[in-house]
């Protein structure tokens, strides 16, 4: 019987921008939640479960490692706790702020609320 892991803490809705780094590879990708520990990266292809990666926001490097992946998202447990509250601040990065019905359609309602309805951007 495979038993899930609870989340120790609730994540919070953010959209930050990061490039991911996977060996010599680097791309662009969106933080869409965080957490102390983990974060959710929107991004065109994903990596593997148990890749090792590195964020790169702003000037921190956050080393963490795939938990799941999806179509065009991957949730990344982080090796070291971040300060979630400093980037709510735009101590840490700057943050952008997402309504909440936006927030709840997804992806799509997220990146639209940031770039504007017409020039939505779309990962492939």
């Amino acid at each position: 019987m495979i038993f899930h892991r609870q989340r120790g803490e609730e994540r919070t809705r953010i959209a930050v921008e990061a490039r991911m780094r996977i060996g010599e590879f680097e791309g662009e990708a969106m933080l869409l939640n965080a957490s102390s520990r983990g974060v959710l990266a929107a991004l065109a292809q994903p990596p593997v479960r148990g890749t090792r990666v590195t964020l790169i926001v702003g000037e921190m490097e956050l080393v963490g490692q795939v938990r799941w992946r999806g179509t065009d998202c991957c949730g990344i447990a982080l090796r070291d706790p971040i300060s979630v509250a400093d980037l709510l601040e735009g101590h840490a990065v700057p943050v952008a702020f997402i309504p909440e019905p936006r927030a709840l359609r997804g992806i799509g309602g997220m990146l639209r609320a940031l770039v504007g309805e017409r020039s939505a951007l779309r990962f492939q």
